[in-house]
């Protein structure tokens, strides 16, 4: 590859990345309330993330064969106790994870 072309392409994920960041603030006023559709989102945005994941995660997953999907089972379970339970996405996550870690590593 050219330098040019990298330096292009750096340049590009770089004004991108910049632009995703500062667009909000100039967009939306701090003095106007937000629209009921904006609030609606940030509210639901991280729980249709985490839906998201979670088919995403089991896409391959063979639910005929042994260990029958019980590892992505029990450690779906797992999140959604722990976020029920605490109401911290972040520690659901990273508990979920590494029980679900544990279990294919150790246990199935």
């Amino acid at each position: 590859m050219q330098p040019s072309y990298l330096l292009l392409a750096i340049l590009t994920a770089t004004l991108a990345t910049f632009a995703t960041r500062v667009l909000p603030f100039l967009l939306f006023d701090k003095k106007r309330k937000p629209s009921k559709l904006l609030e609606l989102f940030e509210k639901n945005m991280p729980l249709m993330i985490m839906v998201i994941l979670v088919f995403y995660a089991i896409r391959n997953t063979n639910f005929n064969e042994y260990p029958y999907g019980m590892s992505e089972i029990i450690g779906i379970l797992s999140a959604l106790l722990l976020h029920v339970k605490f109401k911290n996405a972040l520690l659901s996550i990273i508990d979920a994870t590494f029980f679900y870690m544990f279990l294919v590593q150790v246990v199935f």
